[in-house]
């Protein structure tokens, strides 16, 4: 089906924008809602900033996929396209590029007797196509990205739902200093914090062979703000021993390890975001919109210091 572009913008005296760099992808999705996922992925042409080298619209509810080349990005930094579905429908996406490695826009899809209404993304970040997260200065692909709920049982998707209303209940409004006084430290004593995410770990929960309590989480993982205002819990971290799987949620954690100089760590871990829904507070990378969601003062940005690396889900 024909594709429509610069329905919107395109004037030739659009003011200079950010242009987004070349190669950059850019993806937002939603997983969290049943039924009716969707999301909207895009990758700027290698070798020209004012070009899409691909983008992807999909909708879960309309039983849609659309993939298309070659749509330009005009002066203002403006995606404006629209096309149709094979058989009876049509979609659409606009979008703006705020600064180079943030678009906001809408993205909605019609057909039959299906209309998804206009979804809005404010805040497709950019990414570099690859799963998980990264720590260290040489980075780490931690795997899979989404949790498995729908290959775990009913008593497993209680599980995980019960620890993340449990988790929400216990450390939303948990401050680095109160987190101080409950015994969460940084390794190796005082030593300054230089990246945007960093960890605190309470070794007295890293012994006290429990796992998966709420209560007694073995670390917490808080955001740095640029502001310099007080750093942000994005969530707590669960370690448990290396090995056979536990059995609590079944299939929905996804755990990661760390070697140290050559060493497999002598344990596994995952996290639990701070979100507003469960699917996505299980996610094995950053699930920067739903955190925003839930807490407002997060803002993400680049970790620019390459202490730790959160790379946001795509």
């Amino acid at each position: 089906m024909a594709v429509l572009v610069g329905a919107l913008v395109f004037g030739a005296g659009a003011a200079q924008a950010a242009l987004p760099p070349k190669g950059a992808k850019f993806a937002f999705h939603d997983h969290d809602t049943a039924g009716k996922n969707w999301h909207v992925e895009l990758r700027i042409d290698s070798k020209n900033s004012r070009k899409l080298a691909s983008l992807v619209v999909y909708s879960q509810q309309c039983k849609g996929t659309v993939a298309k080349t070659g749509i330009p990005v005009s002066d203002a930094g403006v995606i404006a396209a629209a096309g149709g579905l094979k058989g009876y429908g049509w979609w659409e996406v606009h979008a703006t590029f705020n600064d180079p490695t943030t678009l906001v826009g809408t993205m909605r899809m019609q057909r039959a007797n299906c209309d998804t209404g206009l979804l809005s993304f404010p805040n497709a970040i950019t990414g570099d196509g690859h799963t998980g997260h990264s720590h260290g200065a040489g980075g780490h692909n931690h795997g899979q990205q989404y949790p498995d709920f729908a290959g775990a049982s009913p008593k497993q998707r209680a599980q995980a739902r019960a620890l993340h209303k449990r988790v929400l209940k216990r450390w939303t409004g948990m401050t680095r200093t109160k987190a101080k006084s409950l015994g969460f430290h940084r390794p190796g004593g005082a030593r300054p914090v230089t990246g945007y995410m960093f960890h605190v770990y309470n070794r007295r929960y890293e012994r006290d062979k429990r796992i998966f309590d709420a209560k007694r989480p073995e670390s917490l993982v808080f955001w740095r703000r640029a502001d310099g205002g007080e750093p942000v819990l994005l969530g707590p971290m669960f370690r448990v021993p290396r090995g056979k799987r536990p059995s609590f949620a079944g299939p929905i954690p996804i755990y990661h390890g760390h070697a140290s100089a050559g060493r497999e760590a002598p344990n596994q871990m995952t996290h639990v975001w701070m979100t507003k829904g469960p699917t996505m507070a299980w996610a094995n990378c950053l699930p920067v919109f739903h955190l925003q969601q839930y807490n407002p003062a997060f803002k993400w940005m680049p970790d620019t210091k390459r202490e730790h690396i959160g790379a946001p889900c795509t």
